[in-house]
C-alpha cells in the first residue's frame, strides 16, 4: 500500500443510463463482465455474491484483496450504479471502461473521489 496519504484509495462511481434489459437483470452476464473487469485491473477477487431480485434487478459484490467492487442494476430504468473502491496502485477506471463497452453503453457517468 502506498504510504501518501493523499493517494492511498480511490473511490470510482459509475452510473450507466442505457443498459439492455436482459443485461442488466442476468447475475450470469453481470458476474461474467464484472469478474473480467476486475482482472483487467490486476485486482484480486477475494469473494463474490450476487443476488436477483423478484420481479427484476440485480445486485452484484466483490470482495477484493484491494477492497470492494459493487453493482446495483435497475434493468426496467436501463440503470445500473456501480462502485469500485481501490487501494494501492490498481487502475479502477479500466474496469469501468470494460464495464461500459461490455453494456454497450453510451449514456454513463464516471466520477472518482480520492479518499
Amino acid at each position: 500500500m502506498n504510504n501518501n496519504w493523499d493517494e492511498m484509495s480511490e473511490h470510482l462511481i459509475l452510473d450507466v443510463y442505457d443498459g439492455y434489459f436482459d443485461d442488466l437483470n442476468s447475475p450470469n452476464f453481470l458476474r461474467n463482465i464484472f469478474t473480467k473487469a476486475i482482472l483487467k485491473s490486476e485486482m484480486t477477487i477475494l469473494n463474490e455474491y450476487t443476488h436477483k431480485f423478484n420481479p427484476c434487478g440485480v445486485t452484484c459484490l466483490f470482495a477484493l484483496a484491494e477492497s470492494h467492487v459493487s453493482c446495483h442494476t435497475w434493468p426496467e430504468l436501463g440503470r445500473m450504479n456501480a462502485d469500485f473502491f481501490t487501494c494501492g496502485e490498481k487502475d479502477p477506471r479500466i474496469s469501468a471502461k470494460y464495464i461500459i463497452n461490455a453494456l454497450e453503453s453510451e449514456k454513463y457517468r464516471i466520477r472518482v473521489v480520492k479518499r
